[in-house]
């Protein structure tokens, strides 16, 4: 039993060491310039070496005004409790509030790339339909002058040939006339001819008959 009991109280210790490692509590110096960290817990222990400001310390227990802590290296002393804070000190609260204003800074650039990628994209869009629409145009206009074109040709065309035969037409229209002017001349004379053949033929009838009534008279 006696050989057991060391085991015992290794085992024993064991487990409140892991007790309290569980419940230790993340602490840091104070606004001090430096704090002593000791062997013991009271001015009198051995000095392990000075802490700075903000250090920092892992509360392992407490004891006589003091705190057992463990630095980041893993070392352990005690230090003064009036001199150790829980709050996060005002250094750290800027740095991290710092940080914390350089992700959304980061946050907000990332967003706004987003969206001017965004306004760059459908700009794009719209560009190429108005390229598309301006394209569409200038074949439209093509295909108009063209087609004026063509049209244009074809009434030159059709007004050359009218010109080209209009000289014969004018020739011809003044063949007819005065073919009816030579007709309509003979016709007058014609009729001239036979109003005095009528004529004669009347006198002489008459002057036939009045011989005939002399003749008889006598």
């Amino acid at each position: 039993m006696l050989k057991l009991f060391p085991r015992i109280c290794a085992v024993v210790l064991i487990v409140i060491g892991i007790t309290g490692l569980c419940r230790a509590q993340t602490a840091y110096v104070s606004d001090m310039l430096i704090l002593t960290f000791r062997k013991g817990p009271g001015p009198n222990y051995p000095l392990i070496s000075a802490l700075k400001s903000d250090t920092p310390l892992t509360i392992i227990e407490e004891s006589n005004g003091y705190l057992k802590v463990a630095l980041s290296s893993g070392e352990q002393g005690w230090v003064d409790k009036n001199y150790v804070v829980t709050d996060l000190p005002k250094p750290m609260i800027i740095d991290q509030l710092k940080k914390e204003n350089a992700a959304l800074e980061e946050k907000i650039r990332a967003l706004t790339e987003q969206a001017d990628h965004a306004v760059m994209e459908q700009l794009k869009k719209e560009n190429q339909v108005l390229i598309q629409n301006l394209e569409t145009l200038k074949s439209q206009y093509t295909a108009l002058k063209a087609a004026s074109a063509t049209d244009t040709l074809e009434e030159n065309k059709r007004l050359k040939t009218q010109n080209t035969s209009l000289p014969d037409t004018l020739a011809q229209q003044k063949g007819n006339y005065e073919f009816m002017f030579k007709t309509g001349m003979i016709k007058w004379f014609l009729a001239g001819v036979g109003v005095l053949l009528l004529g004669w033929v009347i006198g002489l009838s008459v002057s036939s008959r009045q011989g005939g009534s002399s003749s008889l008279l006598d």
